[in-house]
């Protein structure tokens, strides 16, 4: 409505994200009213415009799938007055980030499997690590991934598995402040990823690909819309292949090609008291194994395959305007195999797993006067099957790469062998409350319950709280006290907690640590505060402090230079750090962010369970401190753009700085200078040394119709073409570089576009 409360009819409404990116957008009717359909639970900025000119902005928080309503004054006489009825608010105790599914299109990467890591890395307190592992907050890859309701709690780097294909995403809702209690068995953050469903109008799609230099091409596409009046389809495909698969070994990047291959299909019912979804997709990845230099000489050859298949479904009632209950099951199968050849060097080695996980998820929502309440609880039940087979083919390369005595004696005619299969299982209740106390103070508070038997049988009550105050000026104070619980590593559980591993580890004389032992859940105490302030003229900035004490912190480790990752935990860990950003909201096609982050890490022997080959790792006994390879002490990352909507074309560049890792868990050896690539390491300071990227993209239209448009792009990263190492010779996290300067071209058709009914 205007100032005089008359409708205001053909005003625009959108809904944006928290770095300017629409995520949807409608016309007021007549009577000034307005509809959005189909929004995932996130933080937006709702913008209205009319005659060219922006009438009035608000920034709301959608907490879950009860309908919000929205009345909006503005005019001159009243600049903006915004009232929220429904499960929604300005304020929340979490700090939620929602990144747009065109933010995430655009993030600059070689390879798309790899832009949803990237654009979640650009965050506040978030790092990036080898092979699009990512930290936070320190926690080593503590990450929840939930697509469309359904939680993946293995892993989703290129390693493991395959995050959400980029060219479906509607949008990330990514929380780190406080956690709800309806999110669990992960210690670090939650990344909610919406696909597009098609509910929203007629079909429209895209296809995109991409060619770069070191072999590197893709292709991607989706389409979506509706199959009747209340029924959608979504499907999507990709394939993309590259010389440089993963981060490699060696500076030369040998032996590193690889190809993944991924389609999906999401079948959506929508009636006027219910949602039903069911998603099937699935995907596989055949990759070299990276070559250090002496292995590629000798003729080594091995490969790994992944695959994956996930099938869910998930049924949304809402019983009333105020009362909305969900039930979801899902079963995913995940399996991998390392395939050893007949010159590796100086250890070969064969392994195979399958990871299963069935579950089923069941909730109901309600509000009552200024409360949201929400209850729960979740089940699976797993299925883990591994065998691992490894001999030392070279002793006297052995020798000299440290290896222990125990894993040498294992020759080709003496090969370690390991082969067990379990099914464990996860058990959880949870109960919350987001009580607006008043439209400035927002607490939020519950409490979970886990029970784990992976595989050690163990239980937590983990009680959560949070609040938000808003004052005067647009400055909004947070706060929040969260215990957290995280089951280990599914993945080589079995191997990492066996007898078998023992007799391999330094440890091999103490059976209370090391290989042998069953590795225990960590628990963590997580306490932060941050401070928000709207500025005029667009601008936003926000400080943020954080600590953690974590017991049993799960720290996984490569075996070897191998793709193969163990896991184990260490006793306890200190962390904490701060982080400030300032942001630029788009301003006349200009936008703008930037960010700095500091973050302290250190750990305390003794380990549990892993795979330890290395005589180095002998040095973390009971008590001992050491700095893990996840300590990444000092991050900037900074971006600017200009985005020309009417003419159809956008530039942008990237910064990046981080200030390395450390090179191992005590005194650096100075064998390491003798190493290839020991021009990226820094013995003084005992940490790889820092590295300050630069990347440019621009993008423009080159034709457009009524039916398609057709964008052209262009990208350079590391302008500088600065050589650097994510990490060197560590004993957890081994030895991985970066890539040099890289260009690339892509071709862009976005077919049709999503009309909000």
């Amino acid at each position: 409505m205007d100032g005089q409360g008359a409708p205001w009819p053909k005003a625009t409404v959108s809904l944006t994200d928290s770095l300017g990116f629409t995520v949807a957008r409608s016309t007021t009717d007549a009577r000034g009213s307005f509809r959005i359909a189909d929004v995932v639970p996130g933080a937006y900025t709702v913008r209205i415009e009319a005659g060219g000119a922006t009438v009035a902005s608000r920034t709301l928080i959608v907490r879950g799938a009860l309908p919000i309503d929205i009345t909006v004054r503005a005019g001159p006489t009243i600049h903006e007055d915004v009232v929220v009825r429904g499960d929604a608010s300005s304020i929340t105790a979490d700090r939620p980030s929602t990144i747009a599914g065109d933010a995430v299109r655009s993030t600059l990467e070689p390879l798309p499997n790899q832009r949803v890591q990237a654009a979640l890395s650009a965050l506040p307190g978030w790092s990036a690590e080898d092979n699009g592992l990512l930290h936070v907050r320190g926690v080593d890859d503590g990450l929840l991934y939930v697509q469309d309701g359904i939680p993946v709690y293995e892993r989703l780097d290129r390693l493991f598995g395959l995050p959400p294909n980029p060219s479906a995403i509607d949008s990330l809702h990514v929380i780190d402040g406080y956690i709800p209690p309806e999110f669990g068995f992960k210690a670090g953050s939650i990344v909610v990823a919406r696909s597009i469903s098609g509910l929203r109008g007629s079909w429209n799609g895209s296809i995109d690909a991409g060619l770069a230099d070191l072999g590197t091409r893709y292709a991607q596409g989706f389409g979506a819309g509706p199959l009747s009046g209340s029924t959608a389809l979504m499907v999507t495909a990709s394939d993309e292949r590259s010389s440089r698969f993963l981060d490699p070994v060696d500076l030369e990047n040998l032996h590193n090609a690889g190809r993944s291959t991924a389609a999906s299909a999401q079948l959506t019912w929508s009636g006027a008291t219910g949602l039903l979804t069911s998603t099937l997709q699935g995907g596989r990845e055949r990759y070299d194994v990276s070559n250090a230099s002496d292995q590629d000489a000798a003729g080594q050859d091995q490969t790994q395959e992944t695959s994956q298949v996930l099938l869910s479904t998930s049924w949304q009632r809402v019983r009333s305007d105020r009362t909305v209950w969900q039930l979801s099951g899902y079963a995913r199968h995940a399996q991998s195999a390392l395939l050893p050849s007949a010159f590796d060097t100086p250890v070969t080695a064969e392994a195979r797993r399958i990871n299963d996980r069935y579950g089923a998820l069941a909730s109901v929502t309600h509000q009552r006067s200024r409360h949201t309440i929400k209850v729960g609880g979740e089940a699976a039940s797993l299925l883990l099957d591994e065998r691992f087979r490894f001999a030392v083919t070279d002793p006297v390369e052995a020798t000299e790469a440290d290896l222990t005595d125990a894993a040498i004696d294992h020759t080709t005619d003496n090969p370690f062998e390991f082969a067990d299969r379990r099914r464990p299982w996860l058990f959880a209740l949870f109960a919350q409350d987001a009580y607006r106390i008043s439209d400035r103070l927002t607490l939020s508070m519950g409490a979970r319950f886990d029970r784990s038997h992976l595989l050690t049988e163990t239980w937590q009550i983990s009680p959560r709280a949070g609040f938000a105050y808003s004052l005067r000026g647009g400055t909004t104070l947070r706060a929040s006290f969260m215990r957290l619980f995280q089951p280990p590593q599914a993945e080589y559980l079995l191997l990492s907690s066996s007898e078998s591993a023992r007799e391999l580890s330094p440890f091999a004389a103490n059976r209370e640590i090391g290989g042998g032992s069953r590795i225990p859940p960590e628990r963590q105490t997580a306490i932060e505060a941050t401070v928000s302030q709207e500025l005029p003229h667009g601008l936003r900035f926000d400080v943020g402090g954080w600590h953690r004490r974590g017991r049993d912190v799960d720290d996984p480790n490569v075996f070897g230079s191998t793709t193969i990752v163990f896991p184990n935990s260490v006793a306890r860990q200190l962390a904490s750090g701060f982080d400030v950003g300032i942001a630029l909201l788009p301003t006349r096609g200009w936008s703008a962010n930037a960010r700095y982050s500091y973050a302290r890490v250190e750990q305390f022997g003794p380990m549990t369970g892993g795979l330890f080959l290395d005589e180095e790792i002998a040095e973390i006994q009971d008590g001992t401190r050491f700095i893990p390879d996840h300590d990444q002490r000092h991050g900037v990352w900074a971006s600017a753009g200009y985005n020309n909507e009417r003419r159809g074309w956008r530039v942008s560049a990237t910064f990046r700085y981080q200030s390395g890792t450390p090179l191992g868990v005590g005194d650096v050896d100075q064998d390491l200078l003798d190493r290839p690539g020991a021009n990226t390491i820094d013995l003084e300071s005992g940490r790889v040394r820092a590295r300050a990227i630069a990347d440019v993209q621009a993008e423009w239209a080159a034709r457009r119709t009524s039916r398609a448009d057709v964008f052209v792009g262009a990208w350079i990263t590391n302008l500088t073409n600065q050589t650097y190492a994510f990490n060197f010779g560590n004993p957890f996290s081994g030895t991985h570089f970066g890539a040099g300067r890289r260009i690339g071209v892509s071709l862009r058709v976005v077919i049709g576009r999503p009309v909000v009914r």
